[in-house]
């Protein structure tokens, strides 16, 4: 699948409205982080229930959830390059959380056909 990027937007004057959306999407993006967390948390419930099925719908959630917030930290306005890089540390958390859950899983799994 290849990515889509946005075209280069020309750096235009940072209103305060314009700052104030910018800092609501932001917020956005990290209460989906939270979000995607909680997918992998019900995730662990659901292997752990023996509904693999489900635990895998969730962990797909987590996954989505992630790729939009690269997406959208790939096309962060340079003005916000603290938060982008606070963003790229919980990205970073939420992709070695989705990769331990999935291996959890995967180990539960082999356990069982055992």
């Amino acid at each position: 699948m290849r990515k889509t990027q946005l075209p280069e937007r020309p750096a235009l004057p940072l209103t305060p409205i314009f700052r104030e959306t910018e800092l609501a999407c932001l917020a956005l993006v990290e209460t989906e982080i939270e979000v995607a967390l909680s997918f992998l948390r019900l995730a662990e419930a659901e292997t752990n229930g023996g509904n693999d099925e489900h635990a895998k719908e969730l962990l797909a959630k987590a996954v989505a959830i992630r790729n939009v917030v690269l997406q959208y930290i790939e096309n962060m306005r340079e003005e916000f390059e603290t938060e982008k890089r606070e963003l790229w540390i919980d990205a970073r958390r939420l992709f070695e959380n989705i990769r331990a859950v999935e291996r959890r899983r995967r180990s539960d799994l082999e356990t069982l056909a055992s």
